[in-house]
């Protein structure tokens, strides 16, 4: 799989999580290209809005990125290609 991504799509989410807590966020809908996929492959990530308002570059529909992640598999970044 190819690690850029392309953003096809932006959703703010608040949600209750398990622990009963306010989850606020936001969800991004992303496109890659991929050998063993005929046309693009899809991928949602979520990002909390703390991360969100702390990423280096916060992309617009249509910016092509690379998504980076923390030892916990969590958004630590994201960078523009």
């Amino acid at each position: 799989m190819n690690d850029v991504y392309e953003l096809v799509g932006i959703r703010g989410v608040s949600f209750t999580g398990s622990d009963g807590k306010q989850v606020e966020g936001t969800n991004l809908y992303l496109t890659y290209e991929d050998d063993y996929i005929d046309g693009v492959g899809t991928e949602k990530v979520f990002v909390t809005s703390k991360r969100f308002n702390s990423l280096s570059f916060v992309p617009e529909i249509g910016a092509r990125c690379r998504l980076m992640y923390n030892k916990y598999g969590k958004i630590a970044d994201i960078v523009p290609v």
